[in-house]
C-alpha cells in the first residue's frame, strides 16, 4: 500500500474504478467510459462464493459513491463516519489520508465530472487472508486535481486495482489493496 504523493492525489482526486474492459481503454478524447461490471464468465463457482462477490461488489460500489461526494470537493464534506461500515485498515486509513491531504491542499476536481470505473471477480487472488478479491480498472484522465485557483496540480490517469476483502465483526470489509499505472487496463 505505500505509494508516492502524486498516486496518492492521484487516486484520491480521481477515485473510482474504471473505463476498462477486455478490449482495453478507449482513448478517444471526450468518450464516457461506462461504470460497469464485468460479467462473470459462466463457471462452478457455488452459490457462497457468489454471494460473497456480490458482498464484495456491493461494499465497493458504496465505498466509490462515498468518495465521490467528499474526494472531488473536500472542502464541502467531512470524511463520512460510514466508511468505517465499509473499509478496514490499512485501507480505511490509507483513503483517509487522501482525503486530509487533498482538504490540507484545497485540492478539488472539476464541477460535473467523475472518475469512471470497473471491477471483476479476481478468482485466485488473496491477501493477507483475504476472503474474496475484485480487480478493477480506474480512470481519472477526467478529473484533474485543481488548486484553490483552479490551477490543475495533478492530471489524472489509468490504474490497475487489486481489491481484498474479509470479514470484521460480521461485516464484508474491504482492507487492503494495490494499484499500479497502466496505459490502458484489460481485466482477465
Amino acid at each position: 500500500m505505500h505509494r508516492s504523493v502524486l498516486v496518492v492525489v492521484a487516486l484520491a482526486v480521481s477515485l473510482v474504478l474504471a473505463g476498462c474492459s477486455p478490449g482495453g481503454v478507449d482513448e478517444s478524447p471526450g468518450s464516457p467510459l461506462p461504470s460497469a461490471s464485468v460479467p462473470a464468465p459462466p463457471s462452478s463457482v457455488n452459490a457462497e462464493m457468489d454471494a460473497l462477490y456480490a458482498e464484495a461488489e456491493s461494499v465497493f460500489r458504496r465505498v466509490m459513491e462515498l468518495r465521490f461526494q467528499f474526494e472531488l470537493q473536500p472542502q464541502q464534506y467531512e470524511f463520512p463516519a460510514e466508511m468505517g461500515e465499509l473499509l478496514a485498515d490499512p485501507y480505511l486509513s490509507w483513503v483517509r489520508g487522501g482525503y486530509d491531504y487533498m482538504r490540507e491542499q484545497n485540492w478539488h476536481a472539476p464541477d460535473g465530472v467523475e472518475p469512471t470505473f470497473v471491477v471483476a471477480r479476481y478468482p485466485g487472488a488473496s491477501k493477507a487472508d483475504s476472503e474474496v478479491a475484485l480487480e478493477g480498472c480506474l480512470d481519472t484522465r477526467q478529473v484533474p486535481a485543481l488548486d484553490a485557483s483552479g490551477q490543475v496540480v495533478s492530471e489524472g490517469t489509468v490504474f490497475h486495482l487489486e481489491l481484498f476483502f474479509k470479514h470484521f465483526d460480521g461485516q464484508l470489509k474491504l482492507f487492503e489493496g494495490t494499484s499500479n499505472e497502466v496505459t490502458e487496463c484489460a481485466i482477465r
